[in-house]
């Protein structure tokens, strides 16, 4: 996997407060499955990669 490169497929939600004029919040999402299983072509190897991984497949670090 070194090397490779991932294209992924997401979105940012902004809050914003009109009171202050500023972003409140925020939330991301993006699909890692996809293009995960794309380069490896199983869900046994997917499943492997994220098993131990400090990010989900939902692009959430943990």
């Amino acid at each position: 996997m070194l090397g490779k490169k991932l294209v992924m497929r997401g979105s940012v939600l902004f809050g914003w407060d009109n009171t202050t004029d500023k972003i409140v919040s925020f939330h991301s999402q993006a699909d890692m499955i996809t293009p995960m299983l794309n380069l490896l072509g199983n869900l046994k190897d997917v499943s492997c990669v994220f098993s131990k991984a400090r990010i989900t497949p939902e692009c959430k670090f943990v």
